[in-house]
């Protein structure tokens, strides 16, 4: 089974996973192309089930006007992905809004906080 199947098998049976909403898409005014994100999700092979994981167990910062998290090592060590580690870290998702219906601005792979986390 590959590791996509396996993390929404598990997901399903997070209990966590009800304190995110709907994933929307906002249109920025920069870029006004309403199917950036997924277009962009699909070039870098990130799934919905995979935001919500960074939004859930991600490390919370602030980019701009923006939410930022990122998944580091440290935050799934003790969760039901850990052995989904090496396949998560440096998952970043900008976002905006609530938890419970977040308009996501971009994700892509943060390959400096994958290359740090692997030494």
């Amino acid at each position: 089974m590959n590791t996509q199947k396996q993390l929404n098998q598990i997901f399903q049976s997070d209990e966590n996973k009800y304190q995110v909403g709907t994933l929307k898409q906002k249109v920025c005014s920069k870029n006004p192309d309403p199917e950036h994100t997924q277009r962009r999700k699909q070039q870098r092979a990130i799934n919905e089930t995979m935001m919500k994981i960074a939004l859930l167990y991600g490390e919370l910062d602030f980019h701009r006007h923006y939410r930022r998290v990122t998944i580091l090592d440290k935050n799934l060590r003790n969760t039901i992905y850990a052995k989904f580690i090496d396949k998560l870290r440096g998952l970043r998702v900008i976002w905006k809004g609530e938890l419970e219906n977040p308009e996501i601005i971009t994700v892509y792979w943060d390959f400096k906080t994958k290359a740090t986390s692997r030494k």
